[in-house]
């Protein structure tokens, strides 16, 4: 009872606070003058340059983004705190990113403020801290404004909570934004913000860049300082969260990246390593690069408005004479099974163990717990009954693999799925080396946008096409293709009658009964460029040559303006 009373206090305490900041701190006026938006468009580079050179003043720059980050939040709720007149007062000039605004995470700790993760058990106490990668961005001049909106316990394809309400995706209100960094994306593609930092357990940064038309760059671990980026799975280094930066146009991902390297992370954060940036041009390189794709992950096949963005990429790509060819990977089941295991090798308590009385998680998680706390012989059984009596046989089999080995671990256990880990990914380094492959070409999800609600049909199992890339610790990023249409992405009459519809599975089936193309019209469309461990610059400079190759064929991607 007391904690159900907290926990509605705490909620509202927290959103009268962001209330009375955004009615103290926020320009009155939300019509941008034409400096404003001379300000707006400027790049990294040009925006430091004119800093430095005293042209431009953090007073006039947190204006004109002030005045982006309120149309955001009034369209979009999308911020978790405001702290413009702060970016101000600790701006520092002459520096590498001087002038640049960045908004943060809720997660990552700044010194007076919140890390709540969601949780009303963390609002209203702020950190005494800021993280290494805080401390890293004031040195280097960047003003940090605002920290935005994250979903209960991080892990959703929604961004919803009780703490702070919902998120939605700026191109259509009926749609999620993305996954826990969906209120950065929100921000960034009403441009209120320069670069957004987040962080990504299972494609938390790269889920909100492709369902808000967004370029983003998921690190391997230790490449980006992450100490002090909260997680609802703190201490789980198996498949450990990295913290990676969005950004509305590819440039400025990867000028944000090299200026952030450049400042020599591993000085300020003891888990980084100690790698300058190595700048890769393959423009001018012997061989052209060669790209694998992989159509569908043995789990759930993408739909099709996710499916013809992955074959307008691979187009694109052979008009500009790059061998493009069928990736052939290890079992990708076995890898969503290694890292569910790893994942929930608690029980999944630490997810829910900070959860109040009455306070709402999504049912995605809620799923995931219940499968957990049954006895292992129930499971079992489950998993028995999906395999003997679906039809045709077999068409369970996946979802039903996953079932009975979802149950909390030993020690024991969970040093021999290390073990198993480890020999997953020695077997991907293998096939990528023995095919020729130097990028991997994939969807991020297989639907697009998520609709409001429906994490739950969604389901954690779809996560397998980013969470994928975490397990293997391998670069991974994002670039905007195109738009759902209504017309050419619609199912075929009859769909559910269909021989396709008979072999999905149970979780796939629920995946796809929230696919509706008419409705999604107009949402963002993107898809995953891969490398391998620690090979941030060349996926960079991959997802550049896609860009490239798009814009050559005149299929370039146009994100709307709001």
């Amino acid at each position: 009872m007391f904690s159900s009373s907290e926990h509605h206090e705490d909620c509202v305490r927290k959103q009268k606070d962001i209330a009375q900041k955004f009615a103290r701190q926020m320009p009155c006026a939300t019509t941008l003058t034409e400096e404003d938006q001379r300000i707006i468009g400027l790049s990294i580079p040009q925006l430091v340059s004119e800093c430095n050179s005293e042209k431009l003043d953090p007073a006039s720059i947190m204006c004109a983004y002030g005045k982006r980050c309120s149309s955001a939040h009034s369209a979009t709720n999308c911020l978790a705190d405001i702290m413009l007149d702060e970016a101000i007062h600790k701006y520092t000039p002459n520096k590498s990113l001087s002038g640049v605004p960045v908004s943060l995470k809720d997660c990552i700790d700044l010194e007076g403020h919140d890390t709540t993760l969601g949780y009303s058990a963390n609002a209203n106490r702020p950190v005494r801290e800021s993280a290494p990668i805080v401390r890293l961005l004031r040195d280097a001049g960047a003003l940090l404004h605002v920290k935005t909106t994250v979903p209960t316990g991080l892990f959703s394809f929604e961004t919803d909570s009780d703490l702070f309400g919902t998120t939605t995706n700026p191109y259509n209100p009926k749609f999620s934004p993305g996954a826990s960094t969906g209120g950065g994306a929100a921000l960034l593609a009403y441009q209120g913000s320069k670069i957004e930092v987040g962080t990504d357990s299972g494609g938390s940064v790269r889920y909100p860049a492709a369902f808000c038309g967004l370029y983003a760059l998921k690190s391997s671990s230790g490449r980006f300082p992450t100490t002090g980026c909260g997680s609802s799975v703190a201490g789980w280094e198996s498949v450990p969260s990295v913290t990676s930066p969005i950004a509305r146009k590819l440039e400025d991902l990867a000028e944000f990246w090299a200026r952030v390297v450049g400042m020599k992370p591993w000085e300020y954060d003891p888990t980084c390593v100690p790698v300058p940036w190595r700048p890769v041009d393959l423009s001018v390189a012997t061989r052209k690069p060669k790209w694998g794709i992989i159509w569908d992950d043995g789990v759930i096949p993408p739909t099709p408005a996710c499916t013809r963005a992955l074959k307008v990429a691979a187009e694109v790509l052979k008009k500009q004479g790059y061998e493009v060819v069928d990736f052939e990977p290890p079992n990708c089941l076995e890898g969503l099974s290694i890292g569910f295991q790893l994942m929930f090798a608690d029980g999944g308590a630490s997810i829910t163990s900070p959860l109040r009385s009455g306070e709402t998680i999504n049912d995605a998680v809620s799923t995931v717990r219940s499968v957990l706390q049954l006895p292992l012989f129930a499971k079992r059984l489950m998993a028995t009954i999906l395999r003997y009596t679906s039809r045709p046989a077999g068409r369970n089999d996946a979802w039903a693999s996953l079932i009975e080995v979802l149950h909390p671990k030993t020690a024991l256990e969970e040093r021999d799925l290390v073990v198993q880990r480890d020999a997953y990914r020695a077997a991907w380094y293998k096939a990528m080396k023995d095919q020729g492959i130097d990028f991997i070409l994939t969807v991020p999800h297989a639907c697009p946008p998520t609709p409001k609600g429906k994490t739950g049909a969604a389901s954690l199992v779809s996560a397998n096409y980013a969470f994928l890339y975490n397990i293997l610790d391998y670069c991974a990023g994002i670039v905007p293709i195109t738009h759902v249409d209504g017309a050419l992405d619609a199912l075929p009459p009859n769909f559910e009658r269909s021989e396709l519809y008979n072999k999905l599975n149970d979780a796939a089936r629920g995946t796809w009964s929230i696919y509706d193309a008419a409705a999604m019209e107009g949402l963002p469309l993107s898809v995953q460029v891969v490398g391998g461990r620690l090979e941030e610059e060349k996926v960079l400079e991959g997802m550049r040559l896609l860009k490239d190759a798009l814009t050559a064929c005149g299929k370039g991607f146009k994100p709307k303006v709001f």
